[in-house]
């Protein structure tokens, strides 16, 4: 390896480290206030990093939100495509995918995270081209490799693919915004029986 490939090499990597930081530092803001009170500025004084470098990486607040909500989505594709790998049926897959998915954003940062910034991640996330592979790759699970018989059009699998990629962070949100305190197991469990039922019958 030349010392220019080194050089190169290290640059990727520091760049890869102040992008990474960014998205954490923001992950903590826009926890504490949300994402409408969080300001460029904001994320430059507790980075330290300089403004013009912010604008390196990211047009504006909003493309940073964009950025950590599909660093997020790759985790839960990732989660999934373990979880698939894992699983002998039907149930397992179900189960482990959701349990995969709580135990990601079960902390108390990502909570707050989800709570306080709800309707921007619903709209940032059914954009996200992380999303659509992931309602992909069910779509191709459901209809081949699981061989569920108890729907037939296309569109039914389609709209069974959204609905299982959706209602585990409203379930999410529902639990955490009210007074229901129940464990990634028990919620989990109550969506892949509930779909688990759906699918199967």
């Amino acid at each position: 390896m030349t010392l220019q490939n080194l050089s190169i090499g290290k640059r990727e990597l520091q760049k890869q480290q102040v992008r990474e930081r960014l998205l954490a530092e923001a992950l903590y803001l826009f926890s504490e206030q949300g994402l409408e009170k969080t300001t460029v500025s904001d994320i430059v004084d507790r980075t330290g990093i300089a403004r013009g470098t912010f604008y390196n990486y990211f047009t504006d607040i909003n493309s940073l939100f964009d950025a950590l909500i599909e660093s997020l989505n790759i985790r839960v594709k990732e989660s999934i495509q373990q979880a698939r790998i894992q699983s002998d049926n039907v149930y397992d897959y179900l189960y482990n995918t959701f349990k995969n998915y709580f135990d990601l954003i079960g902390t108390e940062e990502m909570i707050r995270f989800h709570v306080v910034n709800q309707a921007h991640i619903r709209q940032s996330s059914y954009q996200s081209e992380i999303i659509k592979v992931i309602v992909k790759n069910l779509n191709r699970d459901l209809k081949s490799d699981l061989k569920i018989n108890a729907f037939s059009e296309k569109y039914e699998f389609l709209l069974l693919s959204y609905m299982l990629v959706g209602a585990p962070p409203e379930l999410f949100l529902a639990t955490h915004t009210t007074d229901i305190n129940l464990s990634s197991e028990q919620l989990a469990t109550f969506l892949a029986k509930l779909f688990h039922k759906v699918l199967m019958e």
